[in-house]
């Protein structure tokens, strides 16, 4: 038993019963002396579990397998696809067996170059999803990737869009040559929804007789919910309404039948003609928020209208009531008020 190194990777070497198996490690020598001491302790101890190679399939096999589950089980299998389909140009052909943490480390690093972190984390989550799969169904022993960390994420403060901003936001949107921007833009100021409801929206959940959009198969189970249209929302949907090109109100400019994909790009040049503080579609979700607490909505009803799993995640729109009641009180300071003290009273 031993471990030896061939193209900057260590493996191990061992025997288990009369079979002789060497096991790719990884590039890191003492990784590899640690885990050759871990599979000679389960081997003495009976725990050591021996899998043929030929039963693992290789990754590109068990992704059309693992495919077919998430299109029967996972509300975001739209989305979710391009990423099994990265996932298998990387791993193709590869088995799942050979597979090891330091793959996904490697994954990490080479992702990081051109990719931001939260893009790197889906693929990431995606992968160790898929290996947890294949353990439950058991073609793996273990998750290889269990043990792989997910990259810092930076947070950036929400903000809210002003009337002035948002006139030349619409209004940027407009020169911008993506489809439909200037009226996802205007849904999303006036019904609150998340970019991805808006994407999968379809004519079936759009009440115009009613004045009523129900959204459907949301981020969570409190994200169904019937939203009221505005004028602003009731006219939109009434002229699109009569365009229909499919089942989605916003369809896809190049897969007939396909819902629009992402308005990022043009979002983002729209943000940036328009000469406003940087954006995130995220925000006009926000705005609407933080404009129905100010005009004294309580927060169960925005709760309901967000589709809020728990009425914590609503409170923080406290925050904007009170700064507006600072704002209020210090009006007083540029009105002429002022604390001076009272020359009658007796200094103690």
């Amino acid at each position: 038993m031993g471990i030896f190194c061939r193209r900057g990777n260590w493996y191990l070497d061992y025997y288990a019963g009369a079979r002789r198996i060497r096991e790719k490690f990884g590039p890191s020598k003492g990784g590899a002396e640690k885990a050759l001491a871990v599979r000679k302790a389960q081997i003495a101890q009976g725990r050591f579990e021996l899998r043929s190679r030929v039963s693992a399939p290789s990754f590109e096999q068990f992704a059309e397998r693992y495919a077919e589950f998430a299109r029967a089980n996972k509300r975001g299998y739209y989305n979710e696809r391009y990423r099994i389909q990265q996932l298998v140009q990387i791993f193709g052909k590869r088995r799942l067996s050979d597979l090891t943490g330091w793959d996904g480390e490697n994954l990490k690093v080479q992702l990081s170059k051109s990719l931001k972190p939260a893009t790197v984390n889906r693929l990431l989550g995606n992968l160790k999803h898929m290996m947890s799969m294949a353990v439950k169904w058991d073609i793996l022993t273990k998750n290889p990737f269990v043990a792989v960390k997910l990259l810092r994420v930076p947070t950036f403060p929400e903000r809210v869009v002003s009337n002035e901003e948002e006139a030349q936001l619409l209004t940027a949107c407009d020169r911008v040559r993506a489809p439909y921007l200037r009226s996802m833009v205007t849904l999303a100021l006036n019904t609150g929804m998340r970019k991805g409801e808006i994407l999968s929206l379809q004519w079936a959940q759009v009440d115009l007789a009613h004045r009523l959009i129900h959204v459907q198969n949301g981020k969570t189970a409190q994200s169904d919910r019937r939203i009221p249209m505005n004028d602003a929302v009731f006219e939109l949907l009434s002229s699109l309404s009569q365009k229909q090109k499919c089942d989605f109100v916003f369809p896809s400019p190049r897969k007939s039948g396909n819902g629009f994909r992402d308005p990022k790009v043009g979002f983002e040049k729209a943000i940036r003609l328009a000469g406003i503080r940087p954006l995130r579609f995220h925000d006009l979700r926000h705005t609407f928020a933080t404009r129905l607490a100010r005009a004294g909505v309580d927060l169960i009803t925005l709760q309901h209208l967000l589709g809020h799993a728990k009425i914590t995640m609503t409170a923080r729109y406290e925050h904007s009531l009170a700064d507006d009641k600072i704002a209020a009180v210090r009006r007083l300071d540029f009105a002429g008020v002022c604390c001076s003290p009272d020359p009658k009273r007796t200094p103690e």
